[in-house]
């Protein structure tokens, strides 16, 4: 077995990043929700494609939708009014409470915008100018759309996201895959994909500077305060090595700079390794799958299986129910079997197999259809937790702030399966 490295462990949580979104997008959000991220989506990319094309309008979008995400948080009178446990600023009037979060909302901006132009080349101004033309027509939007709006926009743009950024590790050598070869694995990316997806870790990067930067304290610690959570040993390790991680970065002067992969070459291995390497000696996350590296590819798989099983729902329920107002119970549908152990063409997991080996992964339908099992009552229990307590507090901060709900709802995960 190959030696588990910081790259690997930093390539594992970019992946765990985008996978956990893409299951936001694609199983947690409901009809309403997708169609505000979609039109975002749509009028980002219409207002952006009449003006730029190539590289440049893949950074003024990443910027488009960083802008957005940051104007759209949830402000601190707001958040005071949502949730009783957070006290309103002392001796501060609104007026006053909207100028400072104005001032940090800028603050980020600029500091994501100085960088990302010094890193790309592009200027930010058009961002700046199409954002604020936007803005009015997503303020109404689920918290659930604007909490992580940047990530969320780049997996509901890039179908199978999570099994293209899987590829990509695997292909840099940054995930010592060794049953999936390399050399079997695609490696035709778009070059819109590659650039947002440097963009979207190059991002992290940023964001975890920002925080070190101005000494935002880390929330592990608040867990691991927190005796009645009766937390498992494996959670308290994680919170730990967070926490250990976090003290690091902010103490040791070898680990000030900000690692940009966007200032490597993307087809050079050894490049994106240490972009990777330097990630891990950053930044550690709290993961959604826990998983080792040899059960992503079937948790991958599991959620397309899941995504395919709603869409066949989705259109029986439209053929079946063409005319029919109200709600329909799934039972009633009918659907394409997940698996079938004596004939399992035509199934939902026989259609998997073949989406991922078209990526050169190779996996058998009988372990789609075990981890499938497995993850709807892990996993998806758990999503399900995060988006309601999310759409419950009706708070989305940005992202510097921490996700209160996503760790409320994984912090036992531990406990499940």
């Amino acid at each position: 077995m190959a030696r588990i490295t910081k790259a690997h462990k930093a390539g594992l949580d970019f992946l765990d990043l985008v996978f956990f979104n893409e299951l936001v997008v694609n199983v947690g959000m409901d009809a309403e929700e997708r169609s505000q991220l979609e039109k975002i989506v749509q009028r980002v990319t219409q207002m952006v494609e009449c003006r730029h094309s190539g590289l440049q309008a893949d950074v003024i979008k990443h910027l488009i939708y960083y802008i957005l995400e940051v104007r759209l948080a949830t402000s601190t009178e707001e958040l005071s009014q949502s949730n009783p446990h957070v006290p309103r600023p002392p001796n501060l009037s609104s007026a006053q409470m909207e100028a400072v979060d104005n001032f940090w909302n800028d603050y980020q901006m600029a500091y994501m915008s100085v960088i990302t132009e010094k890193n790309t080349g592009v200027l930010a101004n058009h961002a700046l100018q199409i954002a604020e033309v936007l803005i009015g027509e997503f303020v109404g939007c689920s918290p659930l759309v604007r909490r992580d709006l940047l990530t969320r926009c780049f997996v509901s743009e890039f179908t199978d996201a999570s099994v293209g950024v899987y590829c990509w590790l695997i292909v840099s050598g940054v995930l010592p895959v060794t049953k999936n070869n390399p050399d079997r694995i695609t490696d035709e990316f778009t070059e819109s994909f590659l650039i947002r997806l440097a963009l979207l870790a190059d991002y992290q990067m940023i964001v975890h500077a920002f925080n070190m930067m101005i000494s935002k304290d880390d929330a592990s610690a608040t867990y691991l305060r927190m005796r009645n959570l009766n937390l498992t040993e494996d959670t308290v390790d994680r919170l730990l090595d967070i926490q250990r991680h976090f003290h690091d970065a902010i103490s040791k002067k070898s680990l000030a700079s900000i690692p940009l992969i966007c200032r490597r070459s993307l087809e050079n291995p050894s490049q994106v390794q240490e972009f990777f390497g330097e990630w891990g000696k950053r930044k550690v996350r709290f993961r959604a799958h826990t998983g080792t590296l040899g059960s992503w590819l079937s948790i991958l798989g599991a959620a397309m299986v899941h995504r395919q099983l709603m869409g066949e729902y989705a259109l029986a329920a439209r053929t079946q129910y063409a005319n029919r107002l109200g709600a329909v119970k799934l039972s009633d549908l009918k659907v394409p079997a997940i698996f079938n152990a004596c004939d399992n063409q035509h199934t939902i997991t026989e259609l998997v197999k073949g989406r991922l080996s078209e990526y050169g992964l190779r996996i058998n339908p009988d372990t789609l259809y075990r981890s499938h099992s497995t993850m709807r009552k892990t996993t998806l229990r758990l999503l399900a937790l995060y988006c309601k307590l999310t759409r419950d507090l009706g708070v989305a901060m940005s992202a510097p702030y921490e996700d209160v709900s996503y760790v409320n709802a994984f912090v036992h995960s531990d406990k499940l399966g």
